[in-house]
């Protein structure tokens, strides 16, 4: 399972985290977003901006707590940005929190901010070109798989959570498990490269803890404060924000500075990648760059009730305070070795992880725009309502299967207006709407035909100028939906029609539909059914007196009949005996 995913039953086809993802990893599949993990850099801004929190962050959680039980020793590792994150009255507090739930250290990740500030620095000496510094995995991410050109410029140094791990390591030995805890979600990732294998053992983020206290009801501010399992840091702490480590390298960080820079958010990390890669003179030597505009203090798994420079200035207290009575410049641990040289535990590699994506040719782009009416450069609206910065560019994403046609909000609305109209254009059944003062707002074909007038001639005309306007007027007193037969004796017309409006809309529509030759055909079976029992009861009347007359004659006869035959049989006896 990758770091990041999507719920698909939660994804409600708004694509902003396409609009949101600055190098759209997101492929579009039947209207859900997946996580495209080739593309994704894991700056989780995805997480921070879906509205139905169908992204979601591998939850590493029940293995820590697996480890914990089968008795592993585990080290905690804090990103110093936790102080703007959990609302405890000491650090102490949270210390003691961490101890409860089973970690054997806890340690702060600032020592191996410090150790990887002077690495940086030490490899400015003979620099001949600027130097992009490599904390931010994020950061490094972005340019090993969409700008690997600018591979040249990253330091080649591990970020303070494996220096850090390192260190643990050193300290605490090599069969120690170390959890690195903060509000990264590239942090992931990273742990989990093939060349830091086996320094960091797993990575929590601050939500994850969080939700680790709640479920044990542990509460940090209840606990006795205790000291870390580490020695003091100084500057470390100030990582999390835009020119830390600057700062705890002892660089400067004046505003005036002309050989040093801090960049901070995808949208400008991109912008002075690319102009290095172009050649373009910056005339700097170090640029610290990190993901997110605030630094790690607005990462995305941050918690707490503090928000940008809330957060910021908590940071900065916590970093003031703890300080003191410490010197300016702390010495770090070792980071060069005997030679002078950068240690070999502190060095890594970068490789080049760009995704070479197939191109459409121009007459298949062209193919593709015309398929949603971009047929010439005036349709395409690049309205950036799709998530893709232009409609060419969404175009190209079709072709490489990781969009969708029905992404283009304009081409589906004016389908779905287009349908509509040929619906009400060509429907049988006559519809009228009007306004709330009964003016007549819109009339398609067919009920120009059934009311005999041109819809010109009626718009913002008077309803009861052409048909009885009764049922109108109750359906905007009441809401609610009529349903009658009504005869418009001047119109030669019986229709059966429906009057509502709609919900949130100044309008009523009137919806009918002609069934004059339909009643005229009923009328007649009327009649014809009158007429018929009236000519039945008629023939059943002398029926009647036909047969009471025959009942009459048969009665008179009966006697006669009977002695011509009595006759008759004495006749044909005698007739037996003479021959």
């Amino acid at each position: 399972m990758g770091v990041l995913s999507t719920l698909e039953a939660e994804c409600k086809d708004c694509y902003k985290c396409v609009r949101a993802c600055p190098v759209k990893a997101i492929k579009i599949d039947t209207g859900h977003a997946e996580i495209w993990e080739e593309r994704c850099i894991l700056d989780g801004r995805c997480i921070s901006v879906c509205p139905q929190n169908a992204k979601r962050v591998r939850d590493d959680l029940p293995k820590v707590r697996a480890r914990i039980a089968e008795g592993a020793v585990l080290v905690a590792s804090i990103a110093p940005s936790y102080v703007a994150a959990f609302d405890v009255p000491t650090p102490g507090h949270l210390v003691a929190a961490l101890h409860k739930l089973g970690f054997k250290y806890v340690t702060e990740t600032a020592v191996g901010a410090e150790v990887v500030a002077h690495a940086h620095k030490a490899c400015l000496v003979d620099r001949t070109k600027p130097m992009i510094t490599s904390s931010c995995p994020a950061i490094v991410n972005l340019i090993e798989q969409h700008y690997p050109g600018a591979i040249p410029y990253l330091a080649p140094i591990v970020s303070p959570m494996i220096a850090h791990g390192h260190i643990l390591h050193q300290q605490y030995g090599p069969s120690v498990e170390v959890v690195f805890v903060g509000p990264c979600v590239a942090k992931k990732a990273e742990a989990e490269e093939a060349q830091f294998d086996g320094v960091i053992s797993h990575v929590l983020t601050f939500k994850e803890l969080a939700k680790w206290l709640a479920e044990v009801e542990i509460d940090p501010g209840k606990l006795t404060p205790e000291d870390y399992s580490t020695d003091d840091t100084n500057w470390g702490r100030s990582f999390p924000l835009a020119g830390g480590l600057l700062r705890t390298a002892g660089l400067d960080t004046d505003i005036l500075a002309n050989r040093m820079a801090t960049v901070a958010g995808i949208e400008e990390s991109e912008s002075v990648i690319r102009q290095l890669i172009a050649g373009v003179d910056l005339s700097l030597d170090l640029i610290e760059m990190l993901a997110c505009a605030g630094g790690c203090v607005d990462g995305p798994c941050m918690i707490g009730p503090w928000q940008g420079l809330a957060r910021r200035q908590r940071l900065i207290y916590h970093v003031r305070t703890a300080g003191q009575g410490l010197s300016d410049i702390k010495e770090p641990f070792p980071y060069l070795d005997d030679d002078g040289q950068i240690l070999t535990c502190l060095r890594r590699t970068y490789t080049d992880r760009r995704l070479r994506l197939p191109e459409p040719s121009e007459e298949e782009l062209q193919q593709i725009l015309a398929a949603i009416g971009k047929r010439t450069p005036q349709d395409e609206l690049n309205c950036g309502a799709c998530g893709y910065d232009s409609c060419r560019d969404k175009a190209r994403a079709v072709y490489q299967g990781v969009a969708e046609n029905e992404m283009c909000i304009p081409h589906m609305r004016a389908k779905a207006e287009s349908l509509a109209n040929v619906i009400i254009e060509t429907t049988p059944n006559g519809i009228v709407v009007a306004d709330e003062e009964l003016s007549i707002l819109a009339i398609n074909p067919a009920a120009e035909v059934m009311f005999d007038c041109q819809a010109e001639a009626c718009l913002n005309r008077p309803l009861d100028e052409l048909i009885d306007t009764h049922s109108f007027k109750q359906v905007l007193r009441n809401g609610l939906l009529t349903k009658e037969i009504a005869e418009y004796p001047r119109h030669n017309l019986i229709v059966r029609q429906y009057v509502f409006a709609p919900e949130n809309q100044d309008i009523v529509i009137g919806i009918f539909t002609d069934i004059t030759e339909d009643q005229g055909r009923q009328d007649e079976l009327t009649r014809l059914k009158a007429t018929t029992l009236e000519r039945t009861q008629d023939v059943i009347n002398r029926q009647m007196r036909v047969a009471q007359e025959i009942a009459g004659l048969l009665g008179e006869t009966t006697a006669e009949t009977k002695v011509l035959l009595s006759q008759l049989m004495v006749l044909m006896q005698n007739g037996d005996e003479t021959s």
